[in-house]
């Protein structure tokens, strides 16, 4: 008399557990440590409130997996550009989504 999941089994259990753990690495190393999102997004502020020759001081950033978000209404197109390009040379930054409206004379 056979029994029902026997050692026949073990192979696919293993192949299973070889799979997942295989997935929990590369997801891991797709992560960034929430630490280094909050220095990425406080060193694009830094360096947007430093910028002396425009007024980025109400753009909104946010961080998250190394991609920076910019939010808010800025005065030129020249503006959003500089905004975009400060937030991009900050180290650890994978990508910069830039949502900024264009707004003459905007506060």
């Amino acid at each position: 008399m056979a029994r029902r999941g026997g050692w026949h089994r073990m192979p696919s259990f293993f192949i299973l557990v070889a799979f997942f753990t295989l997935v929990a690495l590369v997801g891991g190393c797709l992560t960034v440590d929430p630490w280094e999102d909050t220095r990425i997004e406080s060193e694009v502020k830094a360096r947007l409130v430093a910028e002396k020759t425009a007024n980025l001081t109400r753009v909104g950033v946010v961080s998250r997996q190394a991609t920076v978000h910019l939010s808010g209404t800025v005065e030129s197109a020249d503006q959003k550009a500089l905004a975009e390009t400060l937030a991009k040379d900050v180290r650890g930054v994978r990508r910069v989504v830039d949502t900024l409206e264009v707004r003459a004379g905007a506060e």
